[in-house]
């Protein structure tokens, strides 16, 4: 069931999760925080709107980041935020701590999760704050069909137990972690099919239409969420 229709999150983990990462982690107006792959900027509009703190969001597509200036700008939080268009692996913002990152959207299955996790360690502050969301296998036992519309051949997905390892590498606690309900997933894919009636950008190209076409098709036909699960984590760095 559709539960938050105006959406614009790119993910299954939408706003709520955003703002249940901020509480947890004591956000207030004088906290710092770094979108590691903020997209359409959704996740940094909302928290600058609620939280009135200031957020350095970041992401490897020019497209992207002029929307979510756009975006910013028609929030009221564009001096709120700060935008970066930059490659992850190549940046370096430890000279200012953070209070929380936020790799949402499956950032780190994009720039590899070990490196992921480390980078947003060493970006943090002592006890900083981590959230990510993720998509992971659930099952012992995926269908093929399910396998190849996910790319897991490429991405290679974790369960839950192989990401707790992965965490605890990186020197950080779990503090919370869960799958997201299927609400999250209608909700994505609800924005995803709006989206597909692009006549610009990203979602007008035929190829990425057909793609997500399918994946939507394959997802409800198949009942994927019995084999795949989207994974909501907030973690605490321990130093």
């Amino acid at each position: 069931m559709v539960t938050d229709p105006h959406t614009n999150y790119t993910s299954p983990a939408g706003k709520e999760y955003t703002f249940t990462a901020a509480r947890v982690a004591g956000i207030n107006p004088s906290s710092r925080i770094l979108d590691m792959g903020c997209g359409y900027g959704e996740a940094a509009c909302n928290l600058a709107t609620e939280f009135r703190c200031r957020i350095t969001a970041c992401d490897s597509s020019s497209d992207n980041i002029e929307i979510a200036r756009t975006s910013a700008v028609e929030h009221n939080v564009s001096h709120l935020i700060t935008f970066e268009e930059i490659d992850l692996l190549s940046a370096d913002f430890s000279e200012e701590p953070f209070e929380l990152a936020l790799a949402e959207g499956g950032v780190f299955s994009y720039i590899n999760r070990r490196k992921g996790l480390t980078l947003a360690g060493k970006w943090l502050a002592p006890r900083g704050w981590l959230a990510f969301s993720d998509l992971i296998i659930i099952s012992e036992s995926v269908p093929d069909e399910i396998r190849a519309i996910y790319d897991d051949a490429n991405y290679h997905y974790e369960t839950e137990h192989s990401y707790r390892e992965l965490i605890a590498t990186a020197d950080m606690e779990v503090q919370c972690m869960a799958l997201v309900p299927p609400s999250g997933w209608d909700n994505y894919y609800a924005h995803m099919a709006r989206r597909l009636e692009d006549s610009r950008g990203f979602f007008a190209d035929r190829r990425i239409k057909l793609a997500f076409h399918r994946e939507i098709d394959v997802f409800y036909r198949l009942e994927a969420s019995k084999y795949i699960g989207y994974l909501f984590c907030i973690a605490r760095k321990k130093s």
